[in-house]
């Protein structure tokens, strides 16, 4: 693997059951030898008019605790069931359901976990609803059918043999293509428009929080536990655990070591923090430092950071100082790195450019230079529909929907200012300065501009325009939007050349 030698838990993963101080006397493992008269099948090779009986060897990928159902024939009764996700190969992984009598699968919950290599034996092959009802509280699996087991004629026993090795090694492998993520800053940039999404997520664990004992209206008692995660967007972002498998799992991670690829978390709008927070639910399957160039480059990145202790909020950015941005770059080499990025993944790029401001137009009338947002969802909102916010999972929305009588707080007014940069190897069209960079140009706040009239907007608008400029910027991937991948220019800094710097650039590119 790529990251051998670089991880500490790499070898000590796949086991932890000492760790949890498990009790397996009751149960045996395998080797090749036990195995010699069981024909043990691929699930790429399973076909569902073959054959309804298989044996199958693979990797748990995660697993629930047991849980009740009420029985369908006798409404009296219950029977107890135990769910998990099973892998035998990068492309092939199953849901699988075991049945049989509440100690029964309580022992099997106790018995196997995540990273253990495992044997079904007599399991039953079963289509999937055509409806999807079976995936919509399981992991999306690329196969056509579950599996199915109980206690009566179906056994689990952990492997020991041939295969051992290579399917350990899949837990280091994510479900999802390696560039198939949002970044933290993709989520916030989207607010409710990911809003009871499932996404992947990429990052590394900054903190793990205290483990909580919750108890729910229903009397059920659970654990809750908080993460801290980081990638190169947001040094802080909230993951919830609920699940006890997960939450023990995570307590052997260390921060600021750990990568993880977490595929199909829940996001969603916390109102009482007023920011997006993802939940890893029934859904959700996690790789732990998977073995690819994008969880490696974030790792480096990691460690190249200085985080302090004290947390930071989840829409904050985790840029690096400007001081220490130094490589210069033209408008030439700027779109090439951008075409590059559109192609394939690769690391954040960060660089210094000196240009022209060759599209200005903060004196246009009709706006186009200021966006508003819901001071509470910070959903975007328009001057045309009287500042009322759309979004009914807000509670300024939900209002509006009854009584616009009630909304009487005003927008958040930012800058939002199209331009167009120049020098003598090309133009970047419509890039956007943004937020603090552009009340650091001009000197004044939105909501002051927001006030002046065209003629002051338009002397403004001649200190700048046809200027030579230092411009910071920041380029990385996105999927902000959808899944199709794009790259992105961020303007970082924007501020008046100094005449010698621009000569010591002109004479470098000489």
């Amino acid at each position: 693997m790529a990251w051998s030698g670089q991880f500490s838990d790499f070898d000590s993963f796949t086991r932890q059951n000492d760790k949890r101080n498990i009790n397996t006397s009751n149960a045996r493992s395998i080797n090749a030898n036990d195995n010699k008269d069981k024909t043990n099948m691929k699930l790429e090779n399973i076909n569902l008019g073959y054959s309804s009986i298989v044996n199958v060897v693979g990797l748990i990928l995660s697993r629930e605790d047991e849980r009740s159902v009420q029985s369908r024939k006798n409404s009296s009764t219950e029977r107890f069931v135990f769910n998990f996700t099973l892998r035998d190969s990068p492309l092939f992984y199953v849901n699988v359901t075991f049945w049989g009598k509440e100690q029964n699968i309580k022992d099997l919950t106790d018995r196997f976990h995540i990273g253990d290599v495992v044997c079904l034996s007599n399991v039953q092959v079963q289509a999937k609803p055509q409806d999807g009802s079976d995936e919509k509280y399981k992991s999306a699996t690329p196969v056509p059918f579950c599996l199915s087991g109980s206690e009566n004629h179906s056994n689990i026993e952990w492997y020991n043999g041939p295969e051992s090795d290579t399917l350990l090694q899949l837990q280091h492998v994510p479900i999802k293509a390696t560039n198939d993520f949002y970044t933290l800053e993709d989520i916030q940039a989207n607010g409710q428009g990911l809003h009871g999404e499932h996404v992947n997520l990429l990052c590394v664990v900054r903190k793990v929080g205290q483990v909580k004992e919750i108890t729910t209206k229903a009397g059920r008692h659970t654990q809750r536990c908080e993460l801290r995660i980081l990638d190169e967007t947001c040094p802080s972002f909230a993951l919830v655990l609920w699940d006890k498998e997960l939450i023990d799992l995570a307590l052997t991670w260390v921060p600021l070591e750990t990568v993880i690829f977490a595929a199909d978390v829940k996001v969603t709008y916390d109102d009482f923090r007023s920011t997006m927070i993802a939940t890893a639910d029934s859904k959700t399957i996690v790789t732990v430092n998977p073995d690819t160039l994008e969880a490696q480059s974030l790792y480096q990145f990691a460690h190249s950071q200085d985080f302090q202790d004290g947390d930071q909020s989840s829409g904050s950015k985790t840029d690096p100082s400007l001081d220490s941005i130094t490589d210069v770059y033209n408008i030439s080499q700027i779109k090439q790195i951008m075409e590059d990025l559109s192609k394939e993944w690769k690391p954040t790029q960060y660089g210094i450019v000196y240009v022209f401001l060759t599209m200005f137009n903060i004196d246009t009338e009709g706006g186009g230079v200021l966006r508003f947002r819901c001071e509470k969802c910070r959903e975007t909102v328009y001057e045309d529909r009287g500042y009322l916010c759309s979004n009914v999972e807000c509670t300024q929305g939900a209002l509006a929907m009854f009584d616009t009588s009630v909304i009487d707080k005003q927008p958040v007014v930012e800058y939002s200012v199209p331009v167009s940069i120049s020098d003598h190897t090309g133009t970047i069209e419509h890039c956007f300065i943004d937020g603090t960079v552009m009340e650091n140009l001009l000197g004044i706040k939105a909501e002051v501009f927001r006030d002046l009239n065209i003629d002051k907007r338009t002397q403004m608008k001649w200190n700048f325009l046809l200027e030579r400029c230092k411009l910071y910027f920041k380029i990385f991937k996105s999927s902000s939007g959808g899944t199709e991948n794009k790259s992105v220019f961020r303007i970082m800094s924007l501020k008046p050349a100094k005449v010698q710097d621009c000569v010591q650039n002109f004479i470098r590119e000489m």
